[in-house]
């Protein structure tokens, strides 16, 4: 006998949401990881999904002194984990790297070049091809440029939203 709809309707489309978030912050992480620079994976590796707001709290691996710079590693995307939320809980996505805001170009967030000159992510791309996909405002083209909201049209249609 079916379902009486009224009866579960709510809480099934409560489930259905819930599926789909989680679905929409796995595809942007690996979004974020695929798009954004890659050299020793420290940046890439740590996007992450969070209970609470994420802190930039991881040091680059190895934590070389400015004026080296690492032979590059292959570029590995994970399926990342994300924890069981209510419906009502929220959902953070973000990157535990201490150099994170440099790495998307976030006004004022500098690092030491070669020189020790403190450059933003721009300046290092003019002194150095980037890795990430859309140069060095690749932060800013994914979440204002419309591709997130493609991700999380792709993630919910993957759980069966239409």
């Amino acid at each position: 006998m079916p379902k009486d709809f009224k009866k579960h309707f709510t809480k099934d489309l409560g489930k259905a949401i819930t599926k789909g978030r989680k679905e929409v912050s796995k595809t942007v992480v690996r979004s974020l990881t695929e798009k954004g620079p890659w050299w020793t994976g420290t940046f890439g590796e740590n996007w992450i999904v969070s209970k609470s707001p994420v802190q930039a709290t991881k040091k680059r691996k190895p934590d070389f002194p400015h004026y080296l710079i690492p032979d590059p590693t292959a570029r590995q995307i994970k399926n990342p984990r994300v924890p069981n939320v209510a419906l009502g809980q929220d959902l953070f996505v973000g990157n535990r790297a201490k150099y994170a805001g440099f790495a998307i170009n976030a006004p004022g967030q500098t690092r030491p070049s070669i020189s020790g000159q403190e450059v933003t992510y721009a300046q290092h791309g003019q002194q150095f091809s980037l890795t990430s996909t859309g140069g060095p405002n690749w932060y800013n083209i994914y979440t204002k440029g419309g591709l997130i909201n493609k991700d999380i049209a792709l993630a919910f249609k993957k759980v069966g939203f239409k």
